[in-house]
């Protein structure tokens, strides 16, 4: 449990970020601490070997002797330059020393130590050679560290490193909280309806994460509002089509019906008036079928029943099933393949519906005395099926629309064409059930469908 949260802890970006700045400012006040004390320690030495010489100097040109003024004239130099001074023996025996210095032997072999870097008691030392009474001795001169110099220097580099961290955070923070106002200023325009807006994607931490975000949500929205908006106007343009296309054939039979009803219509009559109403009735039934197919297909609720089929046992059965209608137009099919078994997996009953309404569509549409060519293209990732047949040049006034419902061409030319104007919209909801495609090309008068099937 304790993992899964650290886990979580270092998942953010920005906390990354904030983690970052607080490690980069720490390593400041170090580093800066680290460098003032070289620095320091640098210049003191250096300051130091100066004093150091400069006393030496004074010492050995007017001390030659071990008696009272010289040791009265040692100590005011020793004093003078804030030094602590010791003239002594090989085994560290005192024979005129500084006042400030307590001790009255030196520890030989520590400072032999201390000039070999082997230990340090944190004071810089200098030695030198001088001679007493012809004898010859040892100047030792030494100044030990005061430490609340020391702590006062490291206050100064902890408070400049520590103001310099602030501006750092403050500057980052700044940028932040400006991008924030970005955010906020993109909520209001989403919140008040303006959903073209968009917030500028500014990095990859959480911020930029929800910018992205709320940008995205902002087109799913407004493509969510768009669609709701189409599918509002498609409602009210079918319920038109549909009231337009139910009462034209519900007048008429009504009429037919009142003439057949009519004790005046006489029996010759009364018999056609009959025949039509009943031809009428069909008509209207196959609307209805259409109507009530197309809106199931329409409403993503239908389920597709696939098993592996003989696609050409399905298009040579639509084949026969339109023989008729294509006779009486003159109409013959020609196949341009030379399959018998072309196994797809599909809803043979569905996917037959497709082939017969497209069959359906060119008999009604084509030229009468004219073929029907029927191709068929097998790949490694598809099959294709075109229907291609002749038609007249003014009778499509737009390839593009043939898909919609309804749409029937040139009106004038075609309004003699029985049909609800469903049959390709059917077909293209079925295909499309399929993870198919299927479009149409015209050139001049011969027009042509293409059904592609993924294997």
């Amino acid at each position: 449990m304790k993992s899964d949260k650290s886990k979580n802890f270092f998942k953010g970006s920005l906390k990354r970020e904030f983690l970052l700045l607080s490690i980069i400012s720490f390593l400041i006040i170090v580093s800066g601490i680290i460098i003032s004390i070289r620095i320091d320690n640098q210049n003191s030495i250096s300051n130091l070997i100066n004093i150091f010489n400069k006393t030496y100097i004074e010492m050995e040109r007017y001390i030659n002797k071990l008696d009272d003024n010289s040791k009265a004239y040692f100590n005011d130099v020793s004093n003078l330059n804030n030094v602590n001074a010791a003239i002594i023996d090989i085994d560290g025996n005192i024979y005129m020393k500084s006042e400030n210095v307590e001790e009255t032997k030196i520890d030989t072999n520590k400072i032999e130590k201390i000039f070999h870097n082997e230990y340090s008691d944190g004071n810089t030392y200098q030695r030198y050679d001088v001679s007493l009474d012809g004898k010859d001795y040892n100047l030792l001169i030494w100044r030990e560290k005061v430490g609340n110099e020391i702590f006062i220097k490291i206050i100064l580099v902890i408070s400049s490193s520590f103001l310099l961290s602030i501006f750092i955070i403050y500057f980052y923070a700044f940028r932040k909280v400006k991008y924030i106002g970005k955010l906020t200023e993109g909520i209001n325009e989403f919140s008040s309806g303006n959903l073209d807006y968009r917030i500028i994607e500014n990095g990859k931490d959480e911020l930029g994460v929800l910018a992205k975000g709320m940008n995205s949500m902002a087109e799913n929205l407004k493509n969510s509002i768009e669609l709701e908006r189409n599918q509002e106007k498609l409602k009210s343009e079918l319920i038109t089509n549909v009231s337009h296309d139910l009462r034209t054939p519900l007048t008429s039979i009504i009429g037919y019906l009142q003439l057949i009803d009519n004790e005046k219509t006489i029996e010759d009559n009364r018999k056609r008036y009959t025949k039509i109403a009943l031809n009428k009735s069909y008509k209207l039934k196959e609307l209805i079928g259409d109507l009530f197919e197309y809106s199931k297909l329409q409403s993503n609720t239908v389920a597709i029943n696939k098993s592996n089929v003989n696609i050409i046992e399905i298009i040579e059965q639509s084949i026969g099933e339109l023989y008729i209608d294509a006779i009486k137009r003159n109409i013959t099919f020609t196949k341009k393949y030379d399959y018998s078994n072309l196994s797809l997996n599909v809803d043979s009953m569905k996917i037959g519906r497709v082939f017969e309404n497209i069959l359906s569509n060119s008999i009604k549409y084509g030229l009468e005395n004219s073929s029907v060519f029927i191709g068929i293209n097998d790949s490694v990732e598809e099959v294709t099926i075109s229907v291609e047949n002749e038609i007249e040049q003014e009778a499509l006034e737009d390839v593009d629309k043939i898909f919609n419902r309804f749409y029937r061409g040139n009106e004038s030319r075609n309004s003699q064409v029985s049909g609800s104007g469903l049959g390709l919209a059917i077909a293209k909801s079925i295909v499309d059930l399929h993870n198919g495609d299927i479009y149409a090309e015209c050139y001049e008068n011969l027009f042509k469908i293409y059904v592609k099937i993924p294997k």
